[in-house]
């Protein structure tokens, strides 16, 4: 008879342990990546047109940590050697402290500045951070507090027909790496895609009742207008051949609170549209849609339809 797979406490423990390491190892290569690709910590270029008190919690945090190109690539060494470290069990105690050193302060950010998409991951990677430390609560007592420390802090007890395939966590390691290392680069090559016309142009000369001063042509086909007057428009940009198609819809703060100081109890939805064009008959700042030809020069971009003509120059 063949002998039965024996599980008991020390099993269960220790494929949980493998669970949590391998788990928040793989996340830490997900992050890691991310930053060496720039999908995170990356702002739109417009950024600089809202006022601070105007960025929610994510921008504001986002555009913090993506000033030093540096300080987030060392934040991805960090992330990396800690997921090395608990892939193996000789480093596993080392890994668990850098883990929770950053893990923690990441969590408390994501709280605190009101970053929800993220806080269920990092409430998660956090918790197995300190499963991993009190399941082997043992030694890490032992060491922190000058404490005598036996050679096994907690006992593993694995089925020698687990042991016979520990080999393979050498061709799997790669992979989880590779994989989504890689995997990484396709989500920012499907969603963050940059256009011909991506940046900041200034308009150099403008030939058009829209007084506009500059335009920035952001990721994914998104476009922001800023006119003299400092109102700023977000749209999308549809290009065919030669033409471009410009859709943008004014957006301020003095909008919003114009809308809420006036809003009545009922807070209709007619209500806070016909306010919303008291607003733009009042300030000119009616949404734009304009389809117009396009010509580089150099690096400079001519756009033009029978109302406007635009020159832009970009602003490096």
């Amino acid at each position: 008879m063949k002998k039965k797979l024996r599980v008991n406490k020390s099993t269960i423990l220790y494929s949980l342990r493998l669970i949590c390491r391998y788990f928040v190892a793989l996340m830490m290569f997900s992050y890691a990546s991310a930053k060496i690709w720039g999908t995170q910590f990356s702002s739109d270029l417009s950024i600089g047109e809202s006022t601070v008190d105007s960025l929610n919690g994510f921008r504001l945090t986002w555009y913090f940590y993506g000033f030093s190109k540096t300080y987030g690539m060392l934040i991805a060494a960090a992330q990396i050697i800690a997921a090395i470290l608990l892939l193996f069990r000789k480093t596993v105690r080392m890994g668990t402290v850098l883990l929770l050193s950053f893990m923690v302060n990441i969590l408390m950010l994501d709280i605190f500045y009101g970053i929800d998409a993220a806080t269920p991951m990092a409430m998660l990677l956090t918790a197995m951070g300190i499963f991993l430390l009190l399941s082997d609560w043992r030694a890490f007592k032992a060491y922190f507090l000058k404490e005598e420390l036996e050679v096994n802090a907690y006992k593993e007890e694995l089925p020698k027909k687990l042991t016979r395939i520990h080999w393979f966590k050498y061709i799997l390691i790669p992979i989880m790496f590779l994989t989504m290392f890689f995997g990484i680069y396709a989500l920012k090559e499907n969603f963050m895609k940059k256009n011909e016309f991506f940046g900041e142009w200034k308009v150099e000369h403008s030939w058009s009742t829209h007084k506009i001063d500059k335009i920035y042509f952001e990721l994914n086909d998104k476009l922001v207008v800023v006119d003299t007057l400092g109102n700023v428009y977000r749209g999308k940009i549809n290009k065919e051949e030669n033409e471009i198609n410009l859709k943008a819809t004014h957006y301020s703060k003095s909008l919003n609170n114009f809308i809420k100081r006036n809003t009545k109890a009922t807070k209709s939805k007619e209500e806070r549209m016909r306010l919303t064009k008291l607003f733009h008959e009042y300030n000119n700042t009616e949404r734009f849609k304009m389809n117009l030809t396009y010509q580089f020069i150099e690096d400079t971009l001519y756009i033009k339809n029978k109302d406007m003509k635009l020159k832009l120059v970009k602003v490096d």
